[in-house]
């Protein structure tokens, strides 16, 4: 159950790292260094493009919370482990890890010789709780993982603003498309429909941007 539960956590918000690779390869750096040849007047005016860089600046702040949450994680799984028992039973058919009494609850009402142990679940829990809660401290793990919360609150809020904003330059079309992708593609190649379409429509947009001005192909 342990490892279970440490792949679950670990896992969970893998995905942010994807999507952001996604984004910083195909769509931020080509803002970032270059900006939109056709017209900078154009870049400046957008609230589309300007609602982007906010959105991506707290999609930065949110994933640097993300991994060092994920990072911290790893170090009190290895390290600690998961607050956990395993339990031995006759009516068992293998032995159970629980992490809760909660579930200790449910393995004794399958297997009623465990409801002597209940004290002693409940004391070992306890301990390995307290031997997780001070290593959190000390590294600040819960600090990190509130920080990424709020961040990703953040990042959510203005991707929000972003999609709701009118866009009136092929940069901004741009911008909220590639918004789009980081915000809801399942994955950084998913090819069901609509992200190979999406993914292509932003290269097209890109493609027409960085096009040398009076240039007719």
């Amino acid at each position: 159950m342990a490892d279970s539960e440490t792949s679950t956590s670990l896992s969970r918000l893998s995905r942010r790292d994807i999507l952001s690779t996604l984004l910083t390869a195909a769509g931020s750096t080509a803002f970032d260094r270059t900006g939109v040849a056709r017209a900078t007047t154009e870049l400046q005016e957008d609230p589309a493009l300007a609602a982007w860089k906010f959105w991506r600046s707290a999609h930065r702040k949110a994933l640097t919370w993300c991994r060092k949450q994920q990072r911290l994680e790893t170090v009190l799984a290895r390290t600690i482990g998961f607050p956990s028992v395993t339990l031995h039973a006759a009516e068992l058919r293998q032995p159970v890890r629980i992490g809760s009494l909660e579930s200790f609850e449910d393995c004794a009402r399958i297997a009623p010789s465990l409801h002597r142990m209940r004290e002693f679940v409940a004391t070992e829990l306890c301990v390995h709780q307290a031997r997780w809660d001070d290593m959190d401290r000390e590294i600040g793990y819960s600090i990190a993982v509130r920080q990424e919360e709020i961040s990703s609150a953040e990042e959510a809020q203005l991707a929000d603003q972003l999609f709701s904003i009118d866009a009136t330059s092929i940069a901004g079309i741009t911008a909220k498309i590639d918004g789009l992708i980081a915000t809801g593609e399942p994955g950084e190649t998913s090819d069901e429909f609509p992200w190979p379409e999406l993914r292509k429509i932003r290269s097209n947009l890109f493609q027409i941007i960085h096009q040398p001005i009076g240039h007719t192909g």
